[in-house]
Formats: structure tokens, C-alpha cells, sequence
């Protein structure tokens, strides 16, 4: 697992919007540009927060692509998220 590799797709998707509807109309086909394997995408795909954390991506680019891209955009439901069991 490459923490670099994910946090790359974690930041384009914090600031960049083609990122961001690419990402939201086929995160599959997306993040096989990026070349994370398929443990690494299913942590993005499904907001594997605790698991992200957990692999060593940084906890600012974390939050970051929750609070663009996630369902539900709170700091609560991040923490929440974080705290799970990976």
C-alpha cells in the first residue's frame, strides 16, 4: 500500500473540481489513473476514514476530501468516521 499514491488522489480531489466530478461519475475508472491497488480505492471509494488514517495518509488531506466529497460534509460525522474500527 503507497500512503503517497493516496494521499495524491485525496488532495486532487480537495481542490480540484474536474477531479471531483470525475471522481463522482466513475470512482473506479478514476482512481485507476492514480494506480492504487484495490484495498487502497476501496478505502477512498467507500470513506474508509479510520482505514485511510490507518495506512498513514495525512489526517488534513483526510478532511479535506471528506468535507468536499463526502455524503454527509460535518466534522462530526469525519470524527465519527475516524474513530471506527479499520
Amino acid at each position: 500500500m503507497s500512503a503517497h499514491a493516496m494521499e495524491l488522489v485525496l488532495y486532487d480531489l480537495g481542490v480540484k473540481r474536474e477531479a471531483r466530478t470525475a471522481f463522482g461519475e466513475d470512482a473506479a475508472a478514476f482512481l485507476k489513473r492514480y494506480g492504487v491497488d484495490a484495498s487502497e480505492s476501496e478505502m477512498i471509494r467507500s470513506f474508509n476514514m479510520a482505514g485511510l488514517l490507518k495506512a498513514g495518509v495525512s489526517p488534513l488531506l483526510t478532511y479535506g476530501f471528506w468535507m468536499m466529497n463526502a455524503p454527509v460534509k460535518t466534522r462530526v460525522a469525519y470524527l465519527e468516521r475516524s474513530r471506527e474500527t479499520a
